[in-house]
């Protein structure tokens, strides 16, 4: 039989530069080629307080890994867990009262319904599954 070698290490990035993977370069690209855009578009001055925002949020995304997640994904699951609601609002729904019409005689005053249905409702159901007895609901 043929045998195959297995990779072990897929969720290690290949470095190409150093210690800098590829992602990392492309995301530091980012802020160079504006960078040199808005040097020819606006004043020194400008550039420079425009561009340092710029630098350290791609170097946040290039190299920050919190809980050994890349900071994109962190910040993501950030996002989708802020701007969805979290309010859920339950709203109780009243149910049939389950009777039980198996061997066994079904209670006949409410009173005695009550108390099948709030305490006896699991033996009931119970009994039904093993004696393959039917349940029917009431309201």
């Amino acid at each position: 039989m043929k045998q195959f070698q297995v990779p072990q290490f897929i969720d290690v990035e290949d470095k190409i530069l150093g210690p800098i993977t590829m992602r990392q370069f492309f995301i530091m690209l980012i802020p160079m080629g504006a960078g040199i855009l808005l040097y020819f578009l606006l004043r020194f001055w400008l550039v420079i307080i425009l561009e340092i925002p710029l630098v350290i949020g791609c170097a946040v995304f290039a190299f920050y890994r919190p809980y050994g997640m890349r900071f994109s994904r962190f910040f993501s699951a950030f996002l989708s867990y802020s701007l969805k609601p979290r309010m859920f609002i339950w709203k109780h729904e009243e149910r049939a009262h389950v009777v039980f019409t198996g061997e066994g005689a079904a209670p006949k005053t409410a009173e005695a319904k009550k108390q099948t249905a709030a305490h006896g409702g699991l033996k009931a159901k119970r009994s039904s599954v093993e004696t393959g007895s039917v349940y029917r609901e009431e309201s």
